[in-house]
C-alpha cells in the first residue's frame, strides 16, 4: 500500500498566481509599443477581468493600453464593453493553454458580461501575458 500524492491549489496559491501574472501583462504592455499596438487594434475596447473578486481593468482603447488594478466599485466597471469573471486557479489555466476560454465558458468557470465579439478575441490578451512569462 502506497501513500498517494495529491495536488491541490488553495484559492490562495491560485490568486497571488493569477495576480503575478497580470502584473507580467502589465509590464509587457508598458514595455513593448509594438504588442500594446497590436492589441488596441485587435481588442479596442475596455476589457475588465474580475479574478477571485478582484478587478482588473485592461485598457486597450486606441492609444491607451494599460492594465490597472480597480479599487472601488465605481472605477472600470461602467465602461466596460467585456467584464470576465473567474477564479484565479481558472486565468491561470487560461493563459496556460490547459483550458480553452469557450470550454471555460461552457463548463461555467468563466462568466462573460457584455461584447461577446470582444469575447471572441480574448487569445491575444492570453497570448500576450504568456509572451514573456514563460521567458
Amino acid at each position: 500500500m502506497g501513500i498517494k500524492k495529491v495536488r491541490f491549489e488553495t484559492a490562495k496559491t491560485s490568486t497571488s498566481a493569477s495576480v503575478a501574472l497580470l502584473e507580467q501583462l502589465k509590464e509587457n504592455l508598458d514595455k513593448d509599443a509594438s504588442l500594446r499596438e497590436d492589441l488596441e487594434n485587435t481588442i479596442k475596447g475596455i476589457v475588465v477581468f474580475v479574478i477571485d473578486g478582484e478587478k482588473w481593468c485592461l485598457d486597450l482603447r486606441p492609444g491607451k493600453g494599460k492594465l490597472s488594478r480597480v479599487d472601488s466599485e465605481e472605477e472600470g466597471g461602467d465602461q466596460a464593453d467585456i467584464t470576465l469573471t473567474m477564479k484565479g486557479s481558472t486565468f491561470v489555466a487560461l493563459v496556460s493553454g490547459k483550458i480553452g476560454s469557450q470550454t471555460a465558458f461552457l463548463t461555467r468557470k468563466l462568466k462573460i458580461k457584455g461584447s461577446m465579439g470582444l469575447a471572441m478575441k480574448l487569445q491575444p490578451i492570453l497570448d500576450a501575458v504568456k509572451l514573456k512569462a514563460s521567458m
